[in-house]
């Protein structure tokens, strides 16, 4: 009770410094002047609700978080955590990022393993209301304390913190990628299927194909039960649990069946690629489909005939450039990924492509800049990519300054993404061919080296 009589004592402090009694003050603060007496005067005193406490801060003058620390033993009145004056007040400290206090509430709530139903409410709390880096600190106590490895609190909130932790640094994504991999299986179906797509995600992003195939394959057996399910219900007017995922079941699907047709295409099946197409080409029969699940199928019909185009430059179809230009022209979003399929053709089947370049040069070396539906970390990694072609596109034909401009531009993202892979590809090709490099272009090299 020391601490709790030391904050009444610097709030006694605060009131007689202002000159005022305790009813003045309570009338001054806007609490009840009986609430503020038991507060204050009751043997034992009344615990302080964080809302009034704040109220008595302000009307002290002083800032927000004051006396925190000791606010803390009002929480455990009696020696025992009270829900609703704990709960606030965590939510209070994330949101002022006060660690300090959450980690001695936290230490405390954890003398009894059934307050961690309390700390995963906070945690989801302050999630489902965007405060995800606040939320951080509540899930990882739970992935410390949970003692049931098939819990599905558990894996909750491994999928939260794998969520939170995927950014521009590839080093951080993968081994946020590894550490959920097992829990995946654990989540309920809505969280396993947006768990699912940002694995494939990652995977992709990393050029890690050998799981990125592997997540593709599973999402393909888990859409399909999910969808047939679906039709079910659609059938006999079931009413089943609705899924809260974060797009329309179809987008799955669709996205499942793309996904292995990128596989295939990775894996040099240009026919399979093109089966796994036709599955997701024209999703209008799928069941329960709303305006937004519409929506989703007309961007699928999109893709479709964006990758039939990938497909015919992969298999060395000069002829479709034309095409391939004026797709990009009325799709400007998907510059990059076209360009690296051009350069990638060009550079394994020999034919020229300087027009690419000639129109779409500037338009590449702002894209960084652009903000495009794709997200942040495919963008960069697919930049690094298409700088690493254009370099050897620009090697072949004897352009040295363009061709080692562009492993400079690969190398810089490459070190801000922290893609050990990429960077250790573009260093031993400058170095092969530092010779060729202007000074400029020298001096930027070292500059770059010497900042890591």
């Amino acid at each position: 009770m020391e601490m709790t009589l030391t904050l009444r004592s610097e709030i006694e402090r605060g009131i007689a410094g202002l000159g005022m009694n305790f009813s003045e003050f309570g009338e001054w603060s806007g609490i009840n002047r009986g609430i503020f007496s038991a507060i204050l005067n009751s043997n034992p005193p009344k615990p302080i609700s964080l809302n009034q406490f704040e109220r008595i801060t302000k009307a002290l003058g002083h800032p927000e978080g004051w006396m925190f620390e000791q606010y803390i033993d009002e929480c455990f009145y009696d020696g025992k955590p009270n829900r609703r004056r704990v709960e606030p007040f965590l939510i209070r400290c994330a949101e002022m990022g006060r660690l300090d206090c959450i980690e001695i509430v936290l230490s405390r709530l954890l003398e009894d393993l059934k307050q961690l139903d309390t700390i995963f409410e906070i945690a989801e709390a302050l999630y489902t209301a965007d405060k995800v880096e606040q939320s951080v600190v509540f899930y990882e106590c739970i992935v410390q304390n949970e003692k049931y490895h098939q819990s599905e609190r558990l894996a909750i909130s491994q999928y939260r913190l794998f969520r939170a932790a995927l950014g521009e640094d590839n080093e951080r994504n993968l081994r946020a990628a590894i550490e959920f991999e097992p829990f995946c299986d654990k989540l309920p179906d809505h969280h396993r299927l947006d768990g699912l797509m940002k694995l494939v995600n990652v995977y992709f992003s990393l050029d890690k194909r050998i799981e990125a195939a592997r997540y593709s394959r599973e999402m393909i057996v888990f859409t399909e039960i999910l969808y047939q399910a679906e039709v079910i219900k659609n059938a006999k007017s079931i009413n089943l649990k609705e899924l809260y995922s974060d797009y329309p079941l179809v987008v799955y699907y669709g996205y499942a069946h793309l996904a292995m047709q990128k596989v295939m295409i990775d894996e040099g099946d240009y026919i399979k690629a093109e089966q796994y197409i036709e599955m997701y080409k024209d999703l209008s029969w799928f069941p329960g489909l709303d305006d937004n699940g519409r929506r989703e199928v007309e961007k699928f019909k999109f893709y479709a005939e964006a990758n039939v185009l990938t497909i015919e430059l992969l298999k060395g179809n000069e002829n479709i450039l034309p095409t391939c230009i004026t797709f990009i022209e009325k799709n400007p979003a998907e510059l990059l990924k076209f360009i690296f399929t051009i350069l990638e053709s060009s550079n394994k089947y020999g034919f020229n492509t300087d027009i690419i370049f000639e129109k779409f040069s500037e338009q590449l070396h702002q894209y960084l800049e652009q903000k495009y539906h794709y997200d942040r970390m495919t963008i960069l990694n697919d930049y690094c990519s298409v700088c690493l072609e254009a370099s050897l596109y620009f090697l072949k034909r004897q352009n040295h300054i363009k061709a080692i401009d562009y492993i400079l531009r690969g190398l810089v993202v490459a070190v801000k993404i922290n893609d050990k892979e990429m960077f250790m590809k573009c260093v031993p090709l400058f170095e092969k061919n530092r010779d060729l490099a202007s000074p400029k272009q020298t001096l930027e090299y070292v500059q770059i080296m010497e900042g890591i």
